[in-house]
């Protein structure tokens, strides 16, 4: 007898997983669909767009090789407070106004800026 859907999909998210591929369920509003749906064409212009999946990959990636930057800037600074490296996770010190942890790790949070 055969197998039946379920365990077929099992087998093949299985696959995937020991290949390293996972997958995630993204919500999105209209306009964030929208917005993708035109930065996947605006990317590839004159050819097909990129799917939504592999846009989103490779935003991620380009993120992730900014974020990593970033914090290697930040890591030739230290805490005021502490005089740890930053960026400090955890501290103290925390509440006091020159420890990093109360309000220098505003500059890492993503922030999205508006025209």
């Amino acid at each position: 007898m055969g197998k039946s859907a379920a365990e077929r999909k099992a087998e093949q998210r299985k696959r995937q997983a020991a290949a390293g591929n996972h997958k995630i369920e993204l919500i999105l509003d209209d306009q964030e669909l929208v917005m993708l749906d035109h930065d996947c064409a605006a990317r590839r212009p004159g050819r097909d767009p990129y799917d939504r999946s592999e846009l989103i990959a490779l935003m991620i990636r380009k993120y992730h090789g900014e974020l990593k930057k970033q914090l290697e800037v930040l890591a030739e600074s230290q805490c005021e407070k502490c005089l740890e490296s930053l960026p400090v996770n955890d501290c103290p010190c925390q509440g006091d106004a020159k420890c990093w942890t109360t309000s220098g790790w505003h500059k890492v949070k993503l922030t999205i800026d508006t025209p």
